[in-house]
């Protein structure tokens, strides 16, 4: 199983969780903060809209703003998401669909209007980079590392907020990524903080919640950042604005519509 799903979480591009710290003097496994992280609606909403601003920032300092809207749906435990580029012209109308699938890989379709084409986003092309962001279709998916080998390591603080901190080991994952090391908010269980590390164990992504801030009663984020240190790039996603709840007709997110 892939093991970027916080990001998984990502295109309302943010997560929020709404539980409660452990009794106190409690010592947790790190599988119960696992689930208290994976157990949640890690978007900020299952069913829902929201407005993202891309920053992408190259190694040289060149920046490139975008702006996406994510639509997303559940249904029977399975959920929908549909992004669509706003901003700028170039890429305006540009769409990205993907399904979650039962037992099986999320099905995602990519639409570009420039040549009218719809294609299918699937094996390696997956861990291909994401409109040039330094996300890969595999981090938009919403899919759970729930099949990983977790190990919780020493606690530490992090910008001085104290956290757990957890080892996530997919076990026969195709993602390029072989391990995740987590940082978790030990009050509201946000992962503050994502090593990435490839397949020789090198760590060279760092995802980071830039902003946290509470939202209809549930602490979300509203700003993170993916950082290549190998390329020495990276992507800021902030949300601009959120309707948890807003509905749509299953319409949207078939596939044949795409163009339409």
């Amino acid at each position: 199983m892939r093991l970027p799903a916080f990001t998984f979480f990502l295109f309302g591009a943010v997560f929020a969780v709404c539980w409660q710290g452990p009794a106190r003097g409690q010592e947790m496994t790190a599988e119960q903060i696992m689930d208290k992280v994976l157990n949640s609606d890690n978007m900020g909403f299952n069913t829902g809209q929201a407005r993202v601003k891309l920053v992408i920032q190259n190694k040289k300092g060149q920046v490139r703003v975008r702006a996406v809207e994510s639509k997303s749906m559940e249904e029977g435990g399975l959920r929908s998401t549909l992004v669509t580029f706003i901003e700028p012209a170039d890429v305006a109308g540009t769409r990205l669909l993907a399904r979650e699938v039962k037992d099986g890989d999320d099905i995602q379709y990519l639409y570009l209007p420039a040549l009218k084409e719809k294609r299918r986003i699937a094996g390696s092309e997956k861990n291909e980079s994401f409109m040039g962001t330094d996300f890969t279709y595999n981090d938009l998916e919403q899919r759970s590392i729930e099949d990983s080998q977790y190990t919780k390591l020493p606690d530490e603080e992090h910008s001085g907020i104290p956290t757990y901190r957890i080892d996530a080991v997919p076990e026969g994952s195709d993602s390029e990524y072989s391990k995740a090391q987590l940082w978790v908010d030990k009050k509201d269980f946000i992962p503050l903080k994502i090593y990435f590390f490839d397949a020789k164990g090198e760590h060279y992504k760092t995802l980071v919640a830039q902003r946290v801030e509470p939202i209809d009663g549930k602490m979300t984020i509203t700003k993170l950042m993916m950082k290549n240190l190998r390329k020495g790039s990276k992507t800021t996603m902030i949300m601009e604005d959120m309707d948890r709840g807003r509905t749509f007709p299953k319409s949207v997110f078939d596939e044949s519509n795409l163009d339409k």
